[in-house]
């Protein structure tokens, strides 16, 4: 896949050093007007975006925690002016809205594993679903004197120790198999949505 590469526009005043200096300005809002310049800062950090563990820092976390509400308000101000520009400009807007769907149904996918994820990992097996059932009296067909009883009741304790913890063992297995399973299976539907977004936003021309 060829990688495309824009520029994310610049302008924002950098932060003075000091106390007493004036914040850093806010950044500016995106120009609905400019459809490609507005979506740039998704497409220029649309692996971050995408990914499960996100790297979150003071200068992406607004726009990270806010990039799904932002999107749908970004598609109805670009709906705005494909119904105002000239005929020529229309198809520009009309490919800018339908990345903006694309970004947006990414994003619910991209929610649903990970609730899906936490539901999974609030789930968890249990090895005493695969142990023996539980003698209520380890003694239990036991035969012999009662020190044969009470040694025998010993190996049957740590028998069941030994099968729980091997049942347990077993099951977090199965979890993290699952779990593994789960993530990779979203790392290739996130390659298919990278595709789809960059496919969509290069056809605003």
């Amino acid at each position: 896949m060829v990688a495309l590469v824009f520029a994310v526009p610049s302008g924002a005043l950098a932060k003075k050093k000091g106390k007493g200096g004036p914040p850093p300005a806010a950044p500016a809002a995106p120009n609905p007007a400019n459809p490609v310049e507005a979506l740039a800062p998704y497409i220029n950090d649309l692996d971050n975006l995408l990914a499960l563990v996100r790297t979150v820092n003071k200068s992406n976390s607004e726009f990270l925690a806010q990039s799904s509400g932002r999107i749908i308000t970004l598609r109805q101000e670009f709906i705005g002016q494909q119904e105002s520009a000239p005929d020529d400009q229309k198809g520009k807007f009309k490919a800018a809205v339908a990345t903006c769907d694309v970004i947006s149904a990414a994003l619910e996918d991209r929610e649903k594993t990970l609730g899906n994820l936490e539901s999974s990992a609030a789930v968890k097996g249990g090895g005493k679903l695969e142990a023996p059932a539980k003698k209520d009296n380890l003694e239990q067909g036991l035969h012999g004197g009662s020190t044969a009883k009470a040694v025998g009741a010993i190996v049957e304790r740590d028998r069941e120790r030994q099968a729980i913890a091997q049942g347990k063992a077993h099951a977090k297995g199965n979890d993290n198999a699952l779990t593994s399973m789960a993530v990779n299976q979203w790392n290739q539907r996130a390659i298919d949505w990278r595709q789809k977004i960059v496919a969509n936003y290069s056809q605003i021309k």
